[in-house]
């Protein structure tokens, strides 16, 4: 009996443990379960995800240190030598004094629309006394008419006037210590002409016809003065017709520098006889040869002109009548 009373609790509590067990597991299971499903990813409703990538950033090296401060040495500046103008004659112009530079660049006038250039070298020059020339010119198949250039001076002011294989210009203006100074020329072209305007206050060259301006430089030129600023300087000192003589000059499509290579002496015939002669040519499309005499004041004697078309034509000097002194 005692053993019969004490197997039927046990039996009732292994039953009990039984079941207290099997409760653990399935909820050992459930949670187990659970904790799977809230591991695993949601899915995502939209636009993939975006993946960031985080580059690394090399830190930044430290200044190097600053080298110690040392007085600078103050540039040497050397003086060049100027040629010593030559003597002239008793009957010759003065020259105006000029003392030679090198080129420097010119700045822009206020007001803006106007490009900066390089300023060619200033020349000393002697302003030539009035003179006509008469031209007879010949063309590829001889003789092709004539030419003409009156330059006409107080040795203040000056009106001069071309027509030959320069084309049809006239300037007037005065002169100034870089030599003759044009205030206005006018280029006929056909029947209608174009002009242009040397506004020295503002340092602008005004292109009328194109309605627009561009730099202005000491020294400048149109496209006729250009041959007695040659006289001019050739007069005042002719030790400056070496290598290169470099002018300003002026025309109705713009302005720019214009070298005259110095090609040397040469002895060229003309209806007035055989004349010394110093030749210098001008590059370019329009291609341009002058002969100076110095035995004729250095007036232009001959002059040619070759054509973009490869096309020449000379114009040779038969006369030249020189104007008394005012």
């Amino acid at each position: 009996m005692r053993f019969g009373n004490i197997a039927a609790p046990l039996r009732r509590h292994g039953r009990l443990l039984a079941v207290c067990g099997l409760s653990v597991l399935l909820h050992a299971a459930v949670i187990a379960w659970l904790d799977t499903r809230m591991s695993a990813p949601l899915p995502l409703i939209g636009n993939a995800p975006l993946a960031v990538r985080l580059a690394g950033v090399a830190p930044a090296a430290p200044p190097a240190p600053a080298p110690p401060a040392t007085p600078a040495a103050a540039p040497a500046t050397a003086t060049p030598d100027l040629p010593a103008p030559a003597p002239l004659q008793a009957d010759a112009p003065a020259a105006i004094p000029l003392q030679a530079a090198a080129a420097q660049p010119s700045p822009a006038p206020a007001g803006g629309g106007v490009a900066a250039v390089e300023m060619p070298s200033r020349y000393r020059v002697a302003v030539p006394p009035s003179a006509s020339l008469r031209y007879e010119v010949r063309g590829g198949a001889g003789s092709a008419g004539e030419a003409t250039l009156n330059w006409e001076t107080d040795g203040v002011g000056y009106r001069l006037a071309v027509d030959g294989i320069l084309g049809d210009i006239e300037s007037e203006g005065a002169t100034d210590d870089a030599g003759i100074a044009p205030r206005q020329a006018r280029y006929r072209q056909g029947a209608g002409s174009a002009g242009i305007a040397f506004d020295r206050e503002r340092g602008a060259i005004v292109l009328e016809s194109l309605g627009r301006s561009v730099q202005d430089a000491t020294g400048s030129q149109d496209g006729a003065t250009l041959l007695m600023q040659l006289v001019g300087i050739g007069l005042a000192d002719p030790d400056q017709m070496q290598d290169t003589v470099d002018l300003y000059v002026g025309r109705p499509d713009g302005a720019a520098v214009e070298r005259f290579q110095v090609l040397g002496r040469e002895r060229i015939t003309t209806p007035l006889g055989a004349m010394e002669t110093l030749h210098l040519a001008r590059a370019g499309k329009a291609a341009l040869e002058v002969w100076l005499a110095p035995g004729q004041g250095w007036l232009p004697v001959q002059l040619r002109a070759t054509a973009p078309d490869g096309s020449v034509r000379t114009q040779v000097i038969k006369q030249i009548v020189r104007q008394p002194a005012p």
